[in-house]
């Protein structure tokens, strides 16, 4: 797929974090709070839909009901898309990356790792100072990476990372295969 802009990699990222409406909204068994559409509660608690999400739980009684509803409601669905607007994509500076493909790539891993470690992560790979700050020279790196040698060592780097993680913390093992497949995603 060809990657162009922020909302096409919103969408991708969508289908990474849940796969039906039901599963929007869920507990991940080794994190304290929910994680709705890929915010997790515990990392962004200020998020301003976490009140509807919790009158929703009540309204509904029930995690699934209330992930479906909640799917459902377009303006709450513009409040997920403006946070990770807000607080992934832009922070990162990922509208002046020259390659859809590797805007999406450095979202993706962004959004799961959060943007310092993915920039850092970036930074190695590139050999530049790593800093984890998505500066001029990261970005001038970055656009003179070729796109097809980025796509796949991009995803290696990655990997490396979450082997890493799990190594350091073996209960993160449960997430291993997802998040290769993740990183293979894009």
């Amino acid at each position: 797929m060809n990657y162009t802009n922020y909302t096409q990699a919103f969408n991708l990222l969508m289908s990474l974090e849940f796969s039906r409406p039901e599963k929007a909204l869920h507990k991940n068994p080794t994190e304290n709070g929910l994680t709705f559409m890929g915010i997790y509660e515990a990392a962004h608690p200020n998020w301003q839909g976490w009140g509807q999400v919790r009158a929703a739980i009540n309204a509904y009684g029930d995690l699934k009901k209330a992930s479906i509803a909640l799917y459902n409601d377009d303006a709450l669905i513009e409040k997920v898309k403006i946070f990770y607007k807000k607080e992934f994509w832009d922070k990162m500076r990922l509208d002046e990356v020259d390659s859809g493909l590797k805007a999406c790539e450095l979202f993706v891993f962004g959004v799961n790792v959060d943007t310092v470690p993915a920039v850092r992560v970036l930074q190695r790979l590139l050999g530049v100072v790593v800093d984890g700050i998505m500066g001029a020279q990261t970005l001038k790196a970055l656009n003179n990476y070729d796109e097809r040698a980025f796509d796949s060592d991009f995803d290696r780097a990655e990997i490396a990372y979450y082997r890493n993680l799990i190594r350091k913390n073996p209960r993160l093992g449960v997430y291993e295969q997802g998040w290769e497949n993740r990183a293979r995603s894009v």
